[in-house]
């Protein structure tokens, strides 16, 4: 397994994903890189495919990229969790002149 190191800014990365917990981290740092449009590396595709207990015992409810890959494994979705404050697609909306900023904000 090829480990993205850039995902490691805060801490050395690790050189080997052994246990349950440092592969959970992996699979949060390479969802959150994810969910902000940094596209995951083909490794970590094939990687995952085979990491369901990890992705099951694990779950990253308010993570679309961890809803992404689940859709594109085949497994069954996990319910998703509303996160709080401006949708992204919201800020952008209003930023970039669409709407006029008095829709409900969630």
């Amino acid at each position: 397994m090829i480990i993205d190191r850039s995902v490691y800014p805060d801490v050395e990365p690790p050189t080997a994903l052994t246990s349950p917990e440092a592969r959970a981290d992996y699979l949060h740092r390479i969802c959150a890189a994810f969910d902000f449009g940094v596209f995951p590396e083909e490794t970590d595709w094939a990687t995952f495919a085979g990491w369901r207990e990890i992705f099951d015992r694990f779950p990253l409810p308010d993570s679309p990229g961890y809803h992404a890959f689940r859709h594109w494994y085949g497994w069954e979705r996990v319910p998703v969790q509303k996160r709080l404050g401006t949708p992204p697609w919201k800020v952008a909306d209003l930023h970039e002149g669409r709407g006029d900023g008095c829709e409900e904000m969630v």
